[in-house]
C-alpha cells in the first residue's frame, strides 16, 4: 500500500483533508470512445514500429513508487511525453476523480508500450472531485496541456471528454479483463488527441475543467533529462 494525501473539492468553497490508500496503478491506453478512430491510430503507429495492443482498450499496470505529486521529474532521453488523462480513485465506500500524466518514453514505446509506460513517473493532481458531483454533466468535462520547449509555451492537447470512454463503460472493460475490485486503485483513463503529434518539452501543464460547477483543476512539472551515457 502507498498512502497519498489528497484535498477533497466538495464544492461551495468547502474542501477536506484525505489520506488515501494506494494498492494499485492501471494505466488505460486506446481508451477513446470512437472505435474507428481508435483503430486509425493504433495503424498510424504501427506504421512507426508500434505493435498493435491485444486488448481494446488496453492495460498497463504499474509500480506504487511511479506516483508522484512532485513539481519536476527525471526521465532517461529526450523523447518523452505528457498525456493529460481523467483519472479515477475509489477509496472503499465512493469514487473520485482528478486529473494525471501519463508520461511516457516514446522511444521504448516503439519496442514494448509496457516499458515505455514504466519507464517515466506518472504525476498526480491533490485535488479530486467526488464523482457523483460530476456525472451529469461528465461529457461536458474538459482535459487540456500545454508544453513548454526551446520555441516556447503553447496549448498541446484540448478536447472535452466525449474523446474518451465514459467512466462506467471504462470500468466495465476493467472488470471483463479481470479486474474485479478496484478498491484503492488509481486508474488513468487514456489521453485525448495531441494539437501537433508528440513534442518533448522541458514543462507540462495539465488541467481537467468543469464548465458547469465552474472549477479547475490544474498541476504542473518540469521534466529533468538524463542522458543515458554510451557503453
Amino acid at each position: 500500500m502507498k498512502e497519498i494525501s489528497v484535498t477533497i473539492d466538495l464544492g461551495n468553497g468547502d474542501k477536506r483533508q484525505e489520506n488515501f490508500q494506494v494498492s494499485n496503478v492501471i494505466v488505460v491506453g486506446y481508451g477513446g470512445r470512437n472505435i474507428e478512430k481508435v483503430m486509425e491510430h493504433i495503424h498510424e503507429l504501427e506504421q512507426i514500429g508500434v505493435s498493435p495492443p491485444s486488448t481494446i482498450p488496453a492495460i498497463y499496470p504499474q509500480k506504487l513508487s511511479s506516483l508522484t505529486f512532485n513539481d519536476s521529474i527525471r526521465v532517461n532521453g529526450g523523447e518523452t511525453s505528457g498525456e493529460a488523462e481523467y483519472v479515477l480513485f475509489n477509496d472503499g465506500n465512493e469514487w473520485f476523480v482528478t486529473v494525471g500524466s501519463d508520461h511516457t518514453d516514446r522511444l521504448i514505446e516503439k519496442e514494448d508500450i509496457q516499458k515505455s509506460k514504466e519507464a517515466c513517473p506518472k504525476p498526480l493532481a491533490t485535488l479530486f472531485w467526488k464523482l457523483k458531483d460530476v456525472e451529469q454533466h461528465w461529457d461536458e468535462l474538459i482535459l487540456r496541456s500545454w508544453i513548454t520547449d526551446n520555441t516556447g509555451r503553447r496549448m498541446y492537447q484540448e478536447n472535452n471528454l466525449t474523446a474518451l470512454l465514459p467512466v462506467h463503460e471504462l470500468l466495465d472493460k476493467l472488470r471483463e479483463f479481470g479486474y474485479e475490485n478496484l478498491s484503492n486503485t488509481i486508474i488513468f483513463s487514456g489521453t485525448v488527441p495531441t494539437l501537433e503529434g508528440f513534442v518533448y518539452g522541458s514543462k507540462f501543464e495539465y488541467e481537467l475543467e468543469d464548465p458547469v460547477l465552474n472549477r479547475v483543476i490544474r498541476d504542473e512539472y518540469s521534466i529533468v533529462v538524463e542522458e543515458v551515457s554510451a557503453l
